[in-house]
């Protein structure tokens, strides 16, 4: 007795099935990413050569607990510091706040240390070199 097989067809792999995971994949990845706002912090970069009659900067120094080191005293409130430093560029005794890492201190405090100044309104902030 001969049984007849019917010939095998080649399955072709269908792209529409891809297409539709790729495109749930994007749609997940925007929706769960954040559309944060970031703003930019501006920095004096000293491209510009300082008039002899120009104040010197204040110099800060931020720690790695996030407080700053300003004038021989240590302040947990960088608002606190900004409001000293602002009296002192309103009086012509200082022009800037150059803002200097410590050793050892990573982007975080740094930035919010900018962030607090910068909320203080101290408009003239440069970054220093560290430690």
């Amino acid at each position: 007795m001969h049984i007849e097989v019917a010939p095998r067809r080649a399955h072709r792999i269908g792209l529409t099935p891809l297409i539709d995971v790729v495109f749930i994949l994007l749609v997940f990845f925007m929706l769960a990413s954040s559309l944060l706002d970031w703003r930019g912090i501006e920095l004096a970069t000293g491209s510009t050569p300082a008039d002899r009659d120009t104040p010197p900067p204040i110099t800060v120094t931020v720690l790695a607990d996030g407080s700053i080191r300003y004038d021989g005293g240590v302040y947990e409130d960088p608002a606190e510091a900004a409001a000293l430093m602002q009296a002192r560029i309103e009086s012509g005794e200082a022009s800037a706040v150059v803002v200097e890492p410590d050793a050892g201190v990573t982007l975080g405090p740094t930035v919010a240390a900018f962030d607090a100044l910068a909320g203080a309104g101290i408009e003239a902030l440069g970054l220093g070199q560290g430690r």
